[in-house]
């Protein structure tokens, strides 16, 4: 029985039996596609009568139908893609992999506190301290609290940052202090707080070169040349369920529909072929950009001036430290010998 134009059905899909199994009970066996095609087709209908883009409607429920269809496993064709576009899109999918892998570790440099973590106690008690200062302010008079809010506040930017380096140039700069700067172990301690501050400001340099070298160029690579590529192969694979669903309707279309069956059909394939080319064409243009090269000699540029000025810093450091010590172990042998 011929089919309606509007309700185009799966050529495997069989009608319900009506027979029963002892005379008495129908069968109770289901046709996955039937049940696809009696859903798709009511609405459809109803898009029909609800929607003013009917047509628009109907091709995109021929779209969902070949691709449940294919999930089914009972799509009688699909249209094979070129074997170049699989490959390149392999090469695409591992690009892209790449680069959110990349970023997933990198983004760590963003992080001031990356090699710090006993910052977050030091941030937890101090909250507590702040807290604990409110209350304590609630029980002064109005006098002393008046005396408290004229110190002027503390400048974060005067603040250590949160790095292990710039931790040790704090703790090393206090303790120096608290022992005496004219003490030998107070100027080792502060001549190496000195040093390790600077160590501590060049990594923070590097991290924000890698931030703006490596990671925002690397984010922005995603976001343009390999999304339009996978934008590019989304329109293919529209393309190319709108075709079989095309072709779907042509071997199921009645002689005077057969005409404009195949024309749907030859206009489906060249919207096809066009997506297949343009898609080729992106996913290229993704595989050739040579931005991720530059990003990675920028953020081997950005460790490299870091490590070469902390080894420069510290090179610098090592034999004042060597010269103190050897001293105060001349001081020590001396003294232990008298």
């Amino acid at each position: 029985m011929a089919q309606p134009d509007s309700g185009i059905k799966v050529i495997d899909a069989e009608p319900q039996a009506a027979n029963t199994d002892s005379g008495s009970h129908p069968s109770t066996t289901l046709n996955p596609n039937l049940i696809l095609n009696n859903t798709l087709d009511g609405l459809s209908s109803l898009g029909s009568k609800l929607n003013p883009f009917a047509q628009r409607l109907g091709k995109g429920f021929g779209q969902v139908r070949q691709y449940a269809q294919e999930k089914l496993g009972t799509a009688e064709e699909v249209t094979e893609l070129p074997q170049e576009y699989k490959d390149l899109e392999k090469r695409v999918d591992a690009l892209r992999a790449t680069h959110v892998n990349l970023l997933k570790v990198a983004r760590t440099f963003q992080n001031t506190a990356y090699d710090y973590p006993v910052q977050l106690q030091e941030s937890l008690l101090g909250i507590s301290n702040t807290v604990t200062s409110q209350f304590q302010n609630l029980a002064l008079s109005p006098a002393e609290r008046a005396q408290m809010d004229s110190h002027p506040p503390i400048d974060p930017t005067k603040q250590h940052p949160k790095t292990l380096s710039h931790a040790l140039a704090r703790v090393s700069t206090q303790s120096a202090e608290s022992i005496g700067v004219e003490e030998p172990l107070g100027t080792a301690l502060f001549k190496f707080g000195a040093i390790t501050e600077k160590v501590g400001d060049a990594r923070l340099a590097m991290d924000q070169a890698i931030t703006t070298k490596f990671n925002q160029p690397m984010q922005t690579t995603l976001n343009t040349s390999i999304e339009q590529a996978l934008k590019a192969r989304r329109n293919v694979q529209s393309a190319r369920l709108s075709l079989d669903a095309c072709k779907a309707r042509y071997r199921s279309a009645r002689a005077d529909r057969l005409d404009a069956a195949r024309l749907e059909v030859e206009q489906a394939e060249d919207h096809f072929v066009g997506a297949v080319e343009e898609a080729t064409s992106m996913m290229k243009v993704a595989l050739e950009n040579p931005e991720p090269f530059r990003n990675l000699a920028d953020l081997v540029a950005a460790q490299l001036a870091y490590f070469k000025t902390a080894h420069d810093l510290l090179a610098e450091l090592a034999p004042e430290l060597d010269e103190i010590q050897v001293t105060q172990e001349s001081a020590y042998r001396n003294g232990r010998d008298q």
